[in-house]
């Protein structure tokens, strides 16, 4: 009888190799997402002084339009309201943004513990994963 005899294109790895290789991958992953937390928060505060900063203008030319001499002292509460909206403004998207950068590096610092204590990972692999080299 005819038996066929099987072709392997490769020898195959030892299966402590592929769990390296997919540990790395998997913690490299994970580092790249923390990053874009981190980008994300900061992206947040940016808008955020940009917001204030056009809403301070709006406040600007506001109060322009009631600089006279005659204007009552209600007029000022539009310029002044204004302010105070750019100011909370700023504030609720530093909070948004800092709170997501925190979260971010918590990601990051959760993610240098698991890779320090990985079993699959040798030295090497884990400062190429960390970022070191």
């Amino acid at each position: 009888m005819n038996t066929p005899i099987p072709i392997t294109a490769a020898r195959p790895q030892r299966p402590e190799i592929i769990e390296s290789r997919n540990a790395s991958y998997r913690y490299a992953d994970g580092y790249a997402h923390a990053h874009r937390v981190v980008q994300a928060g900061e992206l947040i505060q940016t808008m955020g002084w940009t917001l204030c900063a056009f809403i301070f203008c709006a406040a600007i030319a506001a109060a322009h339009t009631v600089l006279t001499p005659l204007t009552p002292a209600a007029d000022w509460l539009r310029p002044a309201g204004l302010a105070i909206g750019a100011l909370i403004t700023v504030f609720f998207f530093w909070l948004v943004g800092e709170l997501l950068c925190v979260r971010g590096e918590d990601l990051e610092a959760t993610l240098d513990s698991a890779v320090n204590s990985s079993p699959f990972l040798s030295d090497e692999q884990r400062a190429m994963v960390i970022g070191l080299s």
